[in-house]
């Protein structure tokens, strides 16, 4: 035998009166068979429920029905008039929704119900919630969770007022308070503002530069180290030897001032003959990078500055305002050495290092 089954079209339909509303609503189904065939004036049983909250939540009602299909295979019933199961269909409180309508079928006519389809009740059903119009009187008290968390909610009398006084042109003049009063941030540059004066100013990056290097200078007339970095974010110890700020470190930066790159060399053959800026690492190895730095040919004075921004290579007269400081030729050697064995072979005489230079042997 031939599985039968339905194809439920549902079609909701309700008819309204000030006075009377009618408890049932209409309902339509069309019966087609496994092949897609119309299931034509054939008897159906049904079964219907309504459901509260989800397709599958609680039936709170439940009737059965015996129809006749048309010629159509149309079914047409009236939810509301058959055999109640459970649940009264007139007290549903169609307000409290969301309703869904489960319909169980069996071809033969009897109450072997295995076809079933479940569909949700939209706006339609709820013209019975609205028949109860006619009997309320006085304030109506409804909660509307979606009203309640949107921007109408906050709509005021007032507000109402203003947009009736509406004027039909205006225009708005701000001013920079009212921008960053605006989430406290005017989320932007401000350009071309003036130095601060006050506590609570704004600082120009112009202004914030020039403190920084004071303070930097004070930290060095302190006596104290200082740091600066290069281009590619090494940074180097500096010391106040004197009048005179050295960096306290060996140069390891492989590219000039404005990025060129600096050719490395590994082969002693090539080293004296090259003609272009070149650099390699003690022993041609990278390890010793950090502690001695980088050996950098005579070319590199010739192809732009190679020291950090505001640093330059000294010059002959600048070792010679260093070394008359530490006391001449003769001592100066010894007050610049790193005063130990680390570095330089024993016994390193006279390394005392009192100008916090710490040479290291080359």
């Amino acid at each position: 035998m031939k599985r039968l089954f339905i194809c439920l079209t549902t079609l909701v339909i309700f008819s309204g009166a000030f006075a009377q509303s009618p408890e049932k609503t209409s309902y339509q189904a069309v019966v087609r068979n496994s092949s897609n065939q119309l299931v034509t004036n054939h008897e159906v049983g049904m079964k219907i429920s309504i459901l509260q909250g989800s397709l599958t939540g609680t039936a709170i009602y439940e009737e059965t029905q015996t129809t006749t299909s048309n010629a159509n295979g149309l079914v047409t019933l009236e939810i509301g008039e058959g055999d109640i199961i459970s649940g009264t269909f007139s007290t549903i409180d169609w307000a409290n929704g969301p309703f869904f309508i489960k319909v169980e079928s069996d071809p033969t006519g009897e109450t072997n119900y295995a076809i079933e389809g479940t569909s949700q009740l939209l706006s339609v059903p709820y013209a019975l919630y609205a028949k109860m119009a006619d009997s309320i009187t006085g304030k109506i008290s409804e909660t509307d969770p979606v009203f309640d968390t949107s921007i109408a909610a906050g709509i005021t009398s007032t507000d109402t007022t203003i947009w009736n006084n509406k004027l039909d042109s205006f225009t708005e003049t701000q001013n920079l308070a009212d921008v960053i009063a605006i989430n406290n941030s005017a989320n932007s540059q401000i350009k071309n503002i003036t130095n601060p004066t006050d506590a609570q100013d704004a600082a120009t990056k112009a202004y914030v530069d020039a403190l920084k290097e004071s303070i930097y200078n004070e930290l060095l007339d302190a006596g104290l180290n200082g740091i600066v970095k290069d281009i590619e974010g090494n940074t180097y110890k500096t010391i106040k030897i004197g009048t005179q700020v050295w960096m306290a470190e060996n140069l390891r930066v492989t590219k000039l001032n404005d990025g060129k790159a600096i050719q490395q060399i590994t082969s002693i053959g090539s080293w004296p003959y090259d003609s272009t800026r070149c650099y390699c690492w003690y022993n041609n190895e990278i390890k010793y990078k950090n502690t001695y730095g980088a050996l950098y040919n005579w070319h590199i004075l010739d192809t732009g500055n190679i020291c950090p921004e505001g640093w330059h290579v000294p010059k002959d007269t600048e070792w010679t305002i260093l070394t008359d400081f530490l006391g001449g030729d003769v001592v100066a050697g010894g007050k610049m050495k790193e005063a130990d064995t680390t570095h330089w072979l024993n016994p390193n005489i006279d390394a005392t290092n009192e100008s916090g230079f710490t040479a290291l042997p080359g």
